[in-house]
């Protein structure tokens, strides 16, 4: 089992529209960040598939630690365009606009 494996299927509350890129750890810091990624390239709404129009600027989301180090799960959110609407998609691992995970939020 590689690394990714076990973030993505144990560590992480992500679902399977997302993947683990690359993972850094900052000595110094006592951190690692987590990159995330939208597998697709489109979004599925109610049964209909529409095309990613962009992505967010790149956001971090405070974690659970892993260890003693401090833990950030990093990702651009695509955006989808419905109407004349331009929508975000919603993240698994935490609610519009917050900046903790669901899972940090709950242990606090």
């Amino acid at each position: 089992m590689t690394t990714s494996d076990i973030l993505e299927r144990i560590l992480l509350p992500i679902n399977d529209l997302w993947c683990v890129d690359n993972v850094q750890i900052n000595e110094e810091e006592k951190s690692v960040y987590v990159h995330l990624s939208y597998k697709f390239d489109f979004v599925e709404i109610d049964g209909r598939d529409y095309p990613i129009y962009d992505y967010r600027h790149e956001r971090n989301w405070r974690h659970l630690d892993l260890w003693q180090y401090k833990t950030y799960l990093t990702a651009r959110i695509p955006r989808y365009k419905i109407g004349g609407e331009i929508r975000s998609v919603d993240v698994s691992w935490a609610d519009t606009g917050e900046r903790l995970t669901t899972l940090l939020e709950k242990k606090r």
